[in-house]
């Protein structure tokens, strides 16, 4: 068996899978309103911003918080761009639980970073 085969074949499962399919048709469907397109990337690019301050410790104000919720509830009102993140939403799943199925199988758990008290 050859690694590399079968993570071909598992790319090609992937790109095949329906829920792909209706990522990838959603996507199209978006792009084809740049301005629902470019409103959806300043939603994504202002989501990403609000997770990096949150990781690094700073926790946002509650003007930052009432505009991004703002935001959100204008963007998801928008059909084309809900369906959209609905589909994302579904294709990521699948991505997530291949990779984590992956992850137990060559003992990636990274428990390493598990703190004593949970059993490390």
């Amino acid at each position: 068996m050859n690694v590399y085969d079968e993570a071909n074949d598992l790319a090609k499962a992937l790109k095949d899978s329906t829920e792909y399919q209706n990522f990838v048709a959603a996507k199209e469907k978006l792009q084809k309103d740049p301005e629902k397109f470019n409103m959806t990337k300043d939603y994504i690019r202002k989501q990403m911003e609000a997770q990096s301050l949150q990781m690094m410790g700073q926790e946002l104000s509650e003007e930052q918080i009432n505009a991004y919720n703002a935001l959100g509830n204008t963007v998801m009102g928008i059909p084309e761009i809900a369906e959209f993140f609905q589909a994302q939403m579904q294709f990521s799943v699948i991505f997530n639980d291949i990779t984590e199925i992956i992850a137990k199988a060559v003992d990636l758990d990274m428990g390493m970073f598990t703190s004593e008290e949970e059993g490390c």
